[in-house]
Parts: structure tokens; sequence; C-alpha cells
């Protein structure tokens, strides 16, 4: 997916929060803010969303001397999610259709994503998306291909989020599942620490992989994700990084921000489950 115009200042508003996240010193955090507004004024549109917030957060990282400034609401999204996961989890057993049930749940916990800016009420959340239809729905189709196949690339998205997604990768315990995160910081974005914080490695085959300026993920990780049987992407930011691969790729996801509404055929607030080759 390109960059729109729209993007523009959801990135500003991004690198302001992130600058004062990463530094109390108001002086660094205008320098750091200047620097990105000129980065910014050099944008090339055809490139992907998530390549130029990549280039924003490491001018931040830079600029403040700071690897993770989301690193502590990283632990608060892990403390929040992990506190409703027996819950979530007795709502799972107690499904009928706990492969619609699992998908459902582990959309809801997409909403925990600092990169729209949205506030969000997860426990509201979470009965909301239960009761929903899907906006786009290719649910049936994600039901055969898991029939299918044998192995599944499960792509993460945010820390919190992982204690839902471990509840779909439960319900896929005949499967090998391969659990890509990402190795180095990247807004609230899953981590080797926040999957095992949350048990996924008790269930899947957890892998850090290094994030390529260029591609978000480098051409080995692209190559892993063609040669797989069926990949689960989960969130916008996959989304918009990898909506033109060529791999049999479902993107689970709820959708936060107008122009991934326009883009992917929905509107805000839909929850989603696109086949890549729809």
């Amino acid at each position: 997916m390109k960059t729109y115009l729209d993007c523009i200042p959801c990135l500003v508003r991004q690198a302001l929060e992130a600058s004062r996240l990463a530094t109390s010193d108001e002086d660094k955090r205008r320098e750091t803010m200047r620097k990105v507004l000129g980065e910014l004024s050099k944008v090339p549109f055809e490139r992907s969303p998530p390549q130029i917030c990549y280039q924003v957060h490491q001018l931040i990282r830079e600029a403040t001397g700071n690897e993770d400034p989301y690193s502590e609401v990283k632990k608060e999204f892990n403390e929040a999610a992990s506190e409703m996961y027996p819950k979530l989890r007795k709502i799972l057993v107690d499904s009928e259709d706990k492969l619609l049930t699992a998908v459902k749940l582990a959309i809801a916990g997409n909403v925990i994503d600092v990169g729209p800016g949205n506030k969000f009420d997860l426990g509201e959340t979470v009965k909301r998306v239960l009761s929903a239809d899907f906006g786009v729905n290719d649910f049936d189709h994600l039901r055969r291909e898991l029939k299918r196949n044998k192995e599944v690339v499960y792509l993460a998205d945010n820390a919190g989020e992982v204690f839902f997604d471990r509840l779909l990768i439960e319900v896929l315990r005949d499967k090998r599942v391969i659990y890509v995160v990402k190795e180095s910081p990247l807004l609230n974005d899953a981590s080797m620490e926040d999957a095992k914080l949350a048990g996924i490695d008790e269930v899947a085959e957890v892998v850090a992989v290094k994030i390529d300026p260029e591609t978000i993920y480098a051409p080995s990780e692209a190559e892993l994700l063609r040669k797989a049987g069926i990949v689960i992407s989960k969130g916008q930011g996959n989304y918009e990084a990898l909506s033109d691969v060529d791999a049999n790729i479902f993107f689970l996801l709820m959708i936060k921000c107008p122009v991934v509404a326009e883009d992917i055929g929905g509107k805000v607030g839909d929850i989603v489950v696109k086949h890549s080759r729809r």
C-alpha cells in the first residue's frame, strides 16, 4: 500500500508522541521534531506507510538516545491483556465455533495500537467484536485454507495483543505455527520478550526478524511468506507493508483509519478477514 497525503499528519502526531515519551528535555523534543518535519518534507509517496514510519522513528531514537520510547506503554498493554486472558479463554472454551471466536478475539486485540492515536476500551471492544459481522469477510476461505495446510506463519502486531494471538494459536494446535515478531523496537510492536510473556513460545515457534528500512520485511522474510502454505497477518501496519506481496496471506485487523478503510474496501471500525488474492 502506498503512502497517502493523509498519512503525513498522522506521522507527525506519532512523532510528537514518541518524542515526549523518549525525553523530558523540551529543547531536544523541538530539535527532534524539526528533523522529523524535514524528513517528511521529502517523503516518496510510492513507499508504504510503515517504511516512512520506520524512518521517522529511527530518527527519533537517534535524536533522543532512547531506543524504545514505548517500553512503559507496552508493559501497561501487556498487563491489561494478561489480566483479561483467563476471561477471554473461558469465552473461547465455551464457544461453539472455536475458530470463529478465536479469530474475532484476535482481531479484538488489534485495537491495542498507538499508531492511529485512537482511545479504546478493551473490554467493550471484545464485546462489540464478538457480536459484529466482518466488514470484509474471507473467513470461510481462511477456514478452508487452514484445513489443507499443516504450517502457518503468523505475523504478530502489538504488545498486549500477543495474549489475544495466543488464543487463536491454541485453536491451531494441530498445526506448526511460526510466530514472527520484530527484533528491534518500533512503536508498540511485539518483541520476543512480549511473545514469551504471553506464553507464545509454549504453543508456537517464535522467531524475531530484523526490520529492513527499505522493505520492513527483508527479502529473506518476504521469501518465507511466499513459500508459506498460509500466512496470518495481524494489524494495519502489516497490511500496509504486505498488501502487494504475492503470498497466501490472510489479513486480520480492525480498521482504525480512513486511509486503510478506503484501500481495503471497508469503513473505520470494521473487523476484517481479507485474503491477499481475493
